[in-house]
């Protein structure tokens, strides 16, 4: 009985300040790309938007990269609760959900913005992927 009650002890329910160091290094490596992307290489990151054209900035750049990562790690603690093997289940959930979003850069004015916003697409999306998994998977 007592083994018991310190697995469960061991395994305690992760929360989501247990994920912000994910978020916090995606939104960093993101700003990392779009620094390169804006000041190093000198491309205009913009895409098509309506009948207009819209500019990536840094701090959209950041805030969807932690939005992304919170929204990835809140569907991971979900399935905890709810599913037999959650880690599997999101790994495929966030996998799929990552390909998708390189649709987004083909909406790119250029097509060296275009490679700029699929490499941080890319970037972000491993470092939400692998990392929520690092964080997740047992000692």
């Amino acid at each position: 009985m007592s083994q018991l009650i310190e697995e469960r002890t061991e395994q305690r329910m992760r929360r989501w300040r247990d994920d912000w160091p994910v978020a916090v290094v995606a939104a960093a490596a993101a700003a990392v790309v779009w620094v390169l992307a804006t000041q190093v290489a000198s491309v205009d990151l913009a895409v098509r938007s309506g009948s207009g054209t819209q500019h990536v900035n840094v701090v959209s750049v950041i805030v969807t990269a932690v939005v992304v990562a919170m929204a990835g790690a809140g569907l991971l603690r979900f399935l905890e609760r709810r599913t037999a093997r959650p880690l599997t289940t999101w790994t495929a959930i966030a996998s799929i959900v990552w390909a998708l979003s390189l649709v987004g850069p083909l909406g790119a004015r250029s097509a060296a913005a275009g490679l700029w916003l699929a490499a941080l697409h890319v970037v972000v999306g491993a470092v939400v992927v692998v990392g929520l998994r690092r964080r997740t998977t047992p000692a």
